[in-house]
């Protein structure tokens, strides 16, 4: 390992049946597939059966980081989940990224991914402190939230440890259970906490003493001061307005600074608030909101639309938001779907089964009400076993005609329909129409095409950047030209490669900076590398991972089409405007043509996949019949 930068050459595994734990060589797979996402597709092609469901034993719960993870890499510090995801639906093998310092501690610890199959006869924990890897009994923790769960870890192991726990909605294996790390962050897309509580995997608790080899640590410090966007300053601001999503919530008299959220960030996107008085129970919290968290406060207009569904003030949503994450709950379903849904099936009279008659009024207004739906949903109490399943999954059993289809007839500029689910069992996101629904025509048509190909909700980590000549071609010709497409694919590799690395969705990709990522890779690792080779390294993962979709759930074209088409074609939340199907047909067959896959069935083509270093992937596809004739 003695010319190993960037990666510690190590994956540790972990059989949660057998109780046994050993290490394998890492080097060959993070050299073809870097790390994070990409090193998961590739293990999950190992490692996952066909047949696996999501709580099955023989699902693996795939926990990676990057080269450039525990680095001064800007924003490098996170890690990925991998596995089959119990939220997606049908389920299927999708991700998950998580901030914090967890990723950056298991790599200290001298692993770069670690693999979990099994499942153990009773509760147990997961101790790794270097080379001591423990599978420890965890009955006294089973029960406990997640912020009980890791101060008792810190106790127990009376030191700086860092941990991803599950609360009760993981233990009681709901779809929508997240893994949580100490500094709440969460791998939150993807039910992966109730893949761990499928397991008896209360939680995995880290400590590392060891360190990151630098091939050029002077140029990596001297790309780091490049990139940063501001000074590097935490202010406190003690009281006053504090402004969020277009709403300002006035006088807030509790101490707040910005914070950054993850191991290395030079950024400070999340407000941390401290002193904060309970609602429903008493004493204070401090804690922090990032991305859709203060909507716990309110939704009120998002990004300028009138959509008026809640208002409870901050204390309360700071409190619904300290639940959530000690519950364990993925806070996107529940902000993002599943409330905003409740609600305005409550005002159309929709909500017939009496099932939800513990739940009425609805009135998110009021903390008690949220306090009472999470712990239905986390303890799997009453309609709570039914909304534990995802909003997706409850809107079909219920009756999608009633539960899903029923128009909205509240203050929105834009009709719009009770059920904000997209696709694959996710809220919308960023594409037009429901949350985010600022997005206008034609620039959602770029991300169709990334949900399309998607197991999940994409666009965090696919946020579709793109240079301003580029967005202008594209609006000239939209349907009928390539350089959507082109947007799409580049923004997709991307995802791959920062997901890969690793570094924020937020941060990266950099449209004016397009060899940020190459450069930083080539301080870190040695490996000299163009920002043209590193892209090929995000279309081989791109490609390793619809191998992985075709070999084990028969994905295609048709699917994927018949999965997205229902949200497109409502009108979108600015100009009322509507998918043109036919046409949209034309962008894909554009789109496939460009990724070098068949344009009938979406499959990769024998010479993409050599093409990309994966002609073990084509052959074992045609050893089942689904490469493209």
């Amino acid at each position: 390992m003695s010319d190993l930068y960037g990666w510690t050459g190590n994956i540790l595994k972990v059989d949660l049946s057998q109780g046994t734990t050993h290490t394998v060589d890492s080097t060959e797979l993070v050299w073809k597939h870097i790390g994070g996402k990409g090193l998961n597709h590739r293990l999950a092609w190992n490692e996952i059966p066909a047949n696996a469901d999501a709580f099955d034993a023989e699902n693996c719960l795939l926990i990676s980081v990057g080269p450039l993870t525990g680095t001064p890499a800007p924003s490098s510090g996170r890690a990925e989940v991998g596995g089959v995801a119990a939220q997606t639906y049908p389920p299927m093998y999708s991700h998950s990224g998580v901030g914090g310092w967890f990723g950056a501690e298991l790599k200290f610890a001298g692993y770069d991914s670690l693999v979990i199959t099994g499942k153990a006869a009773s509760p147990v924990y997961l101790w790794i402190h270097d080379d001591t890897v423990e599978i420890r009994d965890a009955k006294r923790l089973w029960g406990l939230g997640t912020y009980d769960t890791q101060k008792e870890l810190a106790r127990i192991h009376e030191s700086q440890v860092r941990s991803l726990a599950i609360g009760p909605a993981g233990e009681n294996r709901s779809r929508i259970a997240v893994l949580l790390t100490d500094t709440e962050n969460a791998a939150g897309q993807g039910g992966f906490g109730g893949v761990a509580g499928s397991k008896n995997l209360k939680a995995i608790c880290v400590k590392g003493s060891g360190k990151v080899r630098i091939a050029h640590p002077e140029e990596l410090l001297r790309l780091r001061k490049e990139l940063q966007p501001q000074p590097d300053k935490n202010p406190v601001e003690r009281w006053g307005p504090w402004p969020y999503d277009g709403h300002t919530v006035e006088n807030v008299p509790y101490p707040r600074n910005v914070t950054s959220c993850t191991h290395s960030c030079d950024r400070h996107c999340f407000r941390e608030f401290r002193d904060v008085p309970r609602v429903t129970r008493p004493g204070r919290r401090a804690g922090r909101w990032g991305c859709i968290g203060p909507y716990t406060i309110g939704w009120m207009h998002p990004y300028g639309t009138q959509w008026p569904l809640w208002w409870q003030g901050l204390e309360g949503g700071f409190e619904t938001t300290e639940l959530i994450n000690q519950y364990g709950l993925n806070e996107w379903e529940l902000l993002g779907g599943m409330v905003p849904w409740l609600v305005m099936s409550y005002r159309e009279g929709v909500l017939t089964d009496k099932g939800f008659d513990a739940l009425k009024p609805v009135n998110p207004d009021s903390t008690e009400w949220w306090a009472r739906l999470l712990h239905m949903i986390a303890f799997r109490e009453g309609i709570g076993d039914l909304l534990a399943e995802g909003t997706s999954r409850a809107i079909d059993i219920l009756g999608r005609a009633q539960y899903g289809e029923t128009m909205y007839s509240g203050e929105r500029p834009i009709p719009t329909q009770i059920n904000l689910q997209e696709a694959w069992g996710y809220a919308g996101h960023w594409s037009g129409r429901g949350i985010q629904s600022i997005q206008p025509f034609p620039h959602w048509l770029i991300q169709a095409l990334v949900w399309m190909t998607a197991t999940r909700d994409p666009l965090d980590d696919t946020h579709t950047q793109a240079r301003q000549e580029w967005l202008d071609e594209f609006v000239r010709s939209p349907y009928e030209g390539s350089k959507g497409a082109e947007i799409a694919i580049w923004n997709e590799h991307r995802s791959e490669l920062k997901s890969s690395l690793t570094l924020c969705e937020f941060v990266f990709p950099m449209p004016h900076r397009m060899d940020a990522e190459s450069r930083l890779y080539s301080a870190v690792t040695g490996r000299e590398t163009t920002e043209a080779e590193l892209d090929a390294i995000g279309e081989r993962n791109k490609n390793m991972q619809r191998a992985l979709l075709i070999r084990n759930y028969d994905r295609s074209r048709e699917q994927e089409l018949r999965e997205i088409m229902p949200w497109f074609k409502r009108p979108d939340g600015t100009q009322a405007i509507a998918i043109d199907e036919a046409k949209f047909n034309q962008l894909v067959d554009t789109y496939h043509e460009l990724r070098g896959w068949d344009k009938s069935t979406g499959r990769p083509t024998r010479a993409t996949l050599e093409r990309l270093d994966l002609k073990d992937i084509a052959d074992a596809l045609e050893s089942e019949n689904k490469l493209p004739g």
